[in-house]
């Protein structure tokens, strides 16, 4: 059977249009914002007041006692301080998880950590990309020298020696 000229025009006609509409469908599917599916849930710090940036203030946070807890910042790394026993103390240090970087923090024995807190900056909103600060409250209730380590790096990746450190020695005596 032979079809007709006329038919094969038209069915090439038709043919282009129907892709020509599937293109603009696609295209104006992948223009148009998907809904937001994250929400952000505030973390509680501990009472505590984020670090400004670049600042070297030693900061004083609430203890769970009512009395005042050390915190120790960026400005202590590689530092040795001394705190009296029995006394919690606090180490806060900038923090971006949206870059895939976070702190992988350590204690010596002796030393206890009692939480550890991000608290995200404050940021106009639909801001991404936003840093903040990441908070541990620390207690050590015998005398002593301890050591509190943290490397900053994706925690997918490899570590090669290169990554930023944090290291803080303190020397723990009965006041």
């Amino acid at each position: 059977m032979k079809v007709p000229p006329q038919w094969q025009k038209n069915t090439m006609i038709v043919a282009g249009l129907l892709v020509i509409m599937a293109f603009l469908l696609v295209a104006t599917g992948c223009t148009q914002q998907a809904p937001s599916t994250t929400t952000t849930t505030p973390v509680p710090v501990s009472s505590s007041t984020a670090v400004v940036p670049g600042t070297t203030i030693q900061q004083t946070l609430p203890a769970s006692d009512g009395g005042k807890m050390v915190t120790f910042t960026e400005s202590d790394n590689g530092a040795t301080k001394e705190i009296a026993a029995p006394s919690q103390f606090a180490i806060q240090l900038m923090e971006n998880p949206t870059t895939g970087f976070s702190w992988n923090a350590t204690a010596s024995p002796g030393l206890e950590i009692l939480s550890s807190d991000y608290k995200e900056n404050s940021h106009p909103d639909g801001m991404v990309g936003v840093g903040g600060t990441h908070t541990w409250i620390l207690i050590s209730n015998d005398s002593g020298t301890y050591t509190f380590n943290a490397v900053y790096k994706r925690p997918w990746e490899a570590t090669t020696g290169n990554e930023s450190g944090y290291n803080l020695t303190i020397n723990v005596v009965h006041a």
